[in-house]
């Protein structure tokens, strides 16, 4: 029988692929948004890129700034000793696994008695509710599932991961939630990058495949939940961009349409009074009040309702506000990258990671499906990982490889 207190070692930050460096993956995130814009893939895309490059400048200026100025104040600060190696306690992971699952499992059996059968059913010509409407808590059970995907990662059981990953998967999937499957496979790659010793080509080998075979996922998710003519009508797609396979045209207007809108509304909206509505994303769906740039949404040539992580600042602050939160970010991104916190407290950092990985297409910063993850994974890292401190013995590590 082995033991249920097992010790593994993190990869340091020098290490780790890009995507687990803070500037890298904003940098590659805007770099690809940038990209895809040039296509022009929609009758209503915006036509100047020279706008979307100004706002990318002023983004990237002030994450340079708020990143930069924390790992200087960290300087100043004494530096700890801090070890690469970490104990997990899987008695406590298992215990918090299955409150994880089983707070999930109530949410999903409530919904079931009060909505009926999930969405994925529709496929499959069953009557459901539309995937937008169904569903009570979800800005809940949608962090659980996704963070009990996560930590089952950390399991040395084989049968006890398989079932954890398969349950978070299969009722995301049940309620066709495409981009909290994106975000947890995301998060789960970024965990499994800083606890594998396996060599750093490997780890973009299996990134690249788990990409591309993300995308077939949520292709054909999208494709059942739209079908391809009503994505070509409702994104209003270039004659010319039909004809190319569906996944190509799907994943360039999904990267460029958020930007397109935010240029849109950048050159359309005349700021005239401060507003605070980018903070109605932490509350409650049922205590939203009414978006007070409603109109200037729904006047805009725009598409898909989504404008990058960006609108709501600018539309509440105007460019002050792009800065103010790519500055806010930056500031994060420093703390996170100081005192080797994203290998440390990798659990908490995957969430914040994940949220720069998915900036092109709305704010996941000030989210409040985010903050709940935040807390759970805080709480995790708490309660069933332990730092060894680095005078104590480290023997019988384990690798993490199969993970």
């Amino acid at each position: 029988m082995t033991s249920l207190s097992k010790i593994f070692v993190v990869r340091r930050p020098s290490s780790l692929p890009f995507y687990c460096n803070p500037i890298g993956l904003f940098l590659a995130t805007w770099v690809l948004m940038l990209v895809c814009f040039q296509f022009q893939v929609s009758y209503v895309s915006y036509p100047h890129f020279s706008l979307a490059f100004l706002i990318f400048a002023i983004s990237f200026i002030s994450f340079l700034l708020g990143h930069i100025s924390v790992r200087l104040l960290s300087t100043l600060t004494k530096r700890a000793n801090h070890s690469m190696h970490y104990q997990i306690d899987m008695r406590r992971l298992r215990r918090f696994s299955h409150f994880l699952g089983g707070g999930a499992l109530i949410l999903i059996v409530i919904n079931l008695v009060t909505s009926g059968i999930p969405p994925l059913f529709g496929f499959f010509g069953f009557d459901t509710m539309n995937y937008m409407f169904y569903g009570k808590l979800r800005q809940l059970l949608f962090p659980l599932l996704v963070t009990l995907f996560v930590n089952s990662l950390l399991e040395t059981s084989r049968i006890r991961k398989l079932f954890y990953c398969s349950f978070a998967f299969f009722f995301l999937l049940c309620y066709v939630a495409r981009g909290s499957i994106m975000i947890m496979l995301l998060q789960a790659l970024i965990v499994f990058s800083v606890r594998t010793s396996i060599p750093k080509s490997k780890i973009y080998l299996i990134a690249i495949c788990g990409a591309i075979g993300a995308a077939f996922l949520v292709d054909i998710i999208g494709s059942n939940r739209t079908g391809d003519l009503g994505f070509f009508l409702y994104m209003q797609i270039k004659t010319e961009f039909q004809q190319w396979p569906t996944i190509y045209t799907w994943i360039i207007s999904y990267i460029s349409t958020p930007l397109s809108n935010l240029c849109w509304l950048v050159n359309t909206a005349h700021f005239d009074h401060v507003t605070w509505s980018f903070a109605y994303q932490l509350m409650p769906h049922f205590w939203e009040p009414i978006d007070p740039h409603l109109d200037i949404i729904e006047t805009s040539k725009l598409i898909d309702g989504v404008h990058t992580y960006l609108s709501g600042y600018f539309l509440d602050f105007s460019y002050f506000g792009i800065a103010l939160i790519n500055l806010v970010v930056g500031m994060v991104s420093g703390y996170c990258s100081s005192a080797e916190r994203i290998s440390r407290k990798f659990l908490a950092c995957s969430v914040f990671l994940s949220s720069i990985g998915f900036m092109f297409f709305t704010d996941f910063f000030l989210y409040l499906q985010t903050f709940i993850e935040i807390g759970i994974q805080c709480l995790a890292q708490w309660y069933f990982i332990g730092e060894l401190l680095p005078q104590q013995p480290t023997a019988k590590i384990q690798p993490a490889r199969s993970n």
